[in-house]
């Protein structure tokens, strides 16, 4: 008769894994510095590359006068705003051009005292409004109900209510 002791169920059903725990050849340290020093690398490319690509790509920054031709005209009669009615906007007095009257008042191209291209906006009886963009290639700037778009700009959707009013003038409304 076969007693419990004289058979090893353990042994045969688990001894397929006698092999664990045994150390087998063990890793050069170098070649893990090695794997290190490649994942730092590829870490730090990486950051490289996400903050340049934040940056956006650079753009020039141009003479406003060349941005618009009215700009680059002498400033005649209709042109000149009255300093009173300029106030303190940084913007340069001789830089105006008139390009346009709406129901919401006269609108001027001008230069700001930084050299940005700017729209000025006068309307009767109140104070005057100032909105300006960096002097670039294809310079756009929206300013209340108001659209300023360089020479060969985009003109805004005329599905959103914009419609000329004049050179490089769009209005809301």
């Amino acid at each position: 008769m076969t007693t419990i002791d004289d058979v090893d169920l353990f042994g045969e059903a688990f001894g397929g894994f006698r092999s664990v725990g045994v150390a087998r050849r063990r890793h050069p340290a170098v070649l893990t510095v090695l794997a290190l020093l490649a994942a730092a690398g590829v870490v730090g490319a990486g950051f490289v590359w996400a903050r340049d690509n934040a940056r956006g790509p650079v753009v020039e920054h141009v003479d406003a006068r060349t941005l618009l031709p009215v700009l680059a005209t002498a400033q005649g009669a209709d042109d000149v705003v009255d300093r009173a009615e300029i106030g303190s906007l940084a913007v340069e007095p001789a830089s105006t051009r008139f390009l346009a009257e709406t129901g919401s008042g006269r609108h001027f191209a001008a230069i700001s005292a930084s050299g940005d291209l700017c729209v000025l906006t006068v309307p009767s009886g109140d104070l005057a409004t100032l909105g300006c963009v960096r002097s670039v290639v294809g310079a756009q700037l929206a300013s209340g109900d108001v659209w300023l778009a360089a020479e060969g700009g985009p003109a805004p959707a005329a599905d959103d209510g914009w419609h000329e009013a004049g050179p490089n003038l769009w209005v809301r409304g």
